[in-house]
């Protein structure tokens, strides 16, 4: 059974092992967020997570795509409609 972890925040999240490192940054424009992760194993992944909050107060989670833990590539998610952007985030899960 493969094993996993979450991660959530924009500084570098736990190792999981001692043999294993990564980073993760996250960042925002406006209402849209962004997140990566680097030194992850190919069947890991990660994708970022954006709280928001509407214009009377409510906050709401939004994820974007998972990302390949080699990828690279940056995982970007807008606040639905017209929702305000509150935190970026970021999610792992270790293969």
């Amino acid at each position: 059974m493969a094993a996993s972890a979450v991660a959530v925040g924009v500084l570098a999240a736990p190792a999981a092992s001692a043999a294993s490192e990564y980073v993760c940054t996250s960042k925002h424009s406006g209402n849209t967020a962004s997140a990566k992760c680097a030194d992850l194993a190919r069947i890991d992944q990660y994708r970022v997570k954006v709280t928001c909050i509407d214009s009377r107060g409510v906050q709401s989670i939004t994820y974007g795509p998972w990302k390949n833990g080699t990828s690279g590539d940056w995982s970007t998610k807008s606040c639905p409609g017209s929702g305000y952007f509150y935190k970026a985030g970021y999610q792992v899960e270790l293969g």
